[in-house]
């Protein structure tokens, strides 16, 4: 007993002595695993499998910061073969990635309304712009969809089309001319002169001509909003953190202010050239303006409450017109880009769609009309099996609005969770895709009837389907269909095979470009 009494009185005045010490380690093993381990117990908890996180407080977060953005969604839907969802973490920001088919096609349409709103804003210039369609949520997005609809009409991208065809016949003539001699090139370099002037034509009226002036500040500034760094991607990647955290980071990214004043010139002096001269050119913009108009005018008869969060105001105006430009101009070229790669590796594939591109338009009196353009029934094959493989975006997610049952199971999911569609890692899926890295146009031979629904989304689906995904599907047909008809495009020695990602990217975008060579057609 006495050794046991000094024992405790030894202990007790170690305590004494060392209290402050004890204290702080207590506290910083209660804090450690409070929040640096507890988060991570989220989708356990909810008896969902969950990978395994690597690290206290980030997770796996610095892994995802050395790959590509869908390797990582890729490496955690093939991880679990057998599971129809899997739970994973952005940070400590939980997301549910659905591998099931019908869970995804039941999140994005039959149950749309658990979850209407996207999972993380796209702050891609830092908080100014953010009443553009991905952002907005609930009434604010259905309203401003039904507002922004009639610009994408069949009947108003068939007056579009003049313009599209003339941009790709000067891109033609003064761009892939100078490359007839047989020399590599860069396709995506030299394409997003091309879709550059196409958004800026169709998008706001402005004739910029990139295509023959490639040095203009315009086509730089724009560039240099796409040219993104390790620190953009952090950026992206830190969404899951509170906005005013997130505006802060931008502020501290080289230039980004330069981007909003630049734009927001381009846009107010475009508005004010068409009134003064009086144009009415039918461009995204001017559809724009005229909405905002129309409501500026039901504002002043009282009509509508100039403090309805729905009102078209100068905001939403720039908001939208940047969407349009961002999400319009990478992705197309990217596209027109991956579908002369494919077509350079798969001569087969070229020759059959070039005898439909000439049989069509020899109909048509050799020219690629609107109509020529919808009777390539290969063509289209040709972009959507291009659109599998090289999809723009790895993923969408939906954030819960109200707590959600996964249908066929006990699984209840609490609102503010995020859910994440792996696209890429479904068009990449042997199950619903055989031999899925291998460019075959005949899988879509009878349109879409034979895929299964929830498998392929290139533009998502449901009422958050993208609403330019007709302009897109246009611009990419009229390009390639152009393209092939003059040129037989063949690979070269700076041609990278098997296809190799950009891990600096948030956006699908091939690492060191794609190189090719291109010979006139006799």
């Amino acid at each position: 007993s006495s050794i046991m009494e000094s024992v405790i009185n030894g202990l007790v005045e170690f305590i004494h002595d060392n209290s402050v010490v004890i204290l702080l380690s207590v506290c910083s093993v209660y804090f450690t695993v409070t929040y640096g381990y507890v988060p991570f117990n989220f989708w356990k908890n909810l008896g969902v499998p969950q990978v395994n996180v690597r690290y206290p407080f980030v997770g796996n977060f610095l892994e995802s910061l050395k790959v590509p953005i869908h390797e990582i969604s890729v490496s955690v839907y093939q991880a679990f073969p057998n599971e129809r969802f899997i739970g994973t973490y952005n940070l400590q920001q939980p997301v549910l990635i659905l591998r099931d088919p019908d869970l995804i096609e039941a999140v994005l349409v039959k149950d749309f309304s658990s979850m209407p709103n996207r999972g993380n804003n796209l702050d891609l210039n830092g908080g100014k712009f953010q009443k553009h369609l991905v952002n907005l949520k609930d009434d604010q997005w259905k309203n401003t969809r039904n507002k922004l609809s009639p610009a994408f009409t069949p009947g108003k991208l068939k007056g579009m089309y003049a313009q599209v065809m003339e941009i790709t016949e000067s891109f033609m003539t003064n761009v892939l001319k100078d490359f007839e001699d047989g020399r590599h090139f860069e396709v995506h370099d030299e394409v997003n002169r091309l879709t550059m002037d196409i958004i800026f034509s169709c998008g706001f009226g402005l004739d910029i001509d990139t295509i023959n002036h490639p040095e203009s500040e315009l086509r730089t500034m724009g560039l240099a909003a796409f040219k993104l760094t390790s620190w953009t991607k952090i950026v992206f990647a830190l969404r899951a953190l509170p906005r005013p955290v997130r505006e802060v980071i931008w502020k501290l990214t080289p230039n980004s202010g330069r981007y909003d004043e630049f734009f927001t010139n381009i846009v107010d002096s475009s508005i004010k050239h068409k009134k003064m001269n009086n144009i009415t050119r039918p461009d995204f913009l001017y559809l724009l303006n005229e909405i905002k108009e129309k409501e500026e005018e039901l504002i002043k008869m009282k009509q509508i409450d100039p403090n309805d969060p729905n009102t078209f105001d100068h905001t939403t105006l720039l908001s939208n017109a940047w969407g349009f430009f961002v999400v319009g101009f990478d992705s197309t070229s990217k596209s027109i880009s991956f579908c002369l790669y494919e077509l350079s590796i798969n001569q087969d594939v070229q020759e059959k769609l070039y005898k439909e591109v000439s049989a069509v338009q020899k109909k048509h009196g050799g020219f690629p009309t609107y109509e020529a353009l919808h009777e390539m029934v290969y063509l289209d094959q040709v972009i959507h099996e291009t659109l599998r493989i090289h999809p723009a975006l790895p993923g969408v997610s939906r954030k819960v609005s109200k707590a959600y049952r996964l249908p066929g199971t006990d699984v209840i999911i609490p609102a503010g969770a995020n859910v994440f569609l792996p696209i890429y890692a479904l068009h990449h899926d042997p199950l619903h895709f055989p031999d899925p890295e291998t460019f075959r146009p005949e899988r879509f031979d009878e349109g879409k009837k034979s895929i299964r629904k929830g498998t392929y989304l290139p533009f998502g689906d449901g009422p958050r389907y993208c609403i330019g995904s007709r302009f897109a599907i246009m611009s990419l047909k009229l390009a390639i269909s152009t393209i092939v008809g003059k040129y037989k495009i063949s690979s070269c020695k700076k041609t990278e095979f098997p296809m190799k990602y950009d891990p600096k990217s948030f956006l699908l975008a091939p690492k060191g470009g794609i190189w090719v060579t291109i010979q006139p057609r006799s």
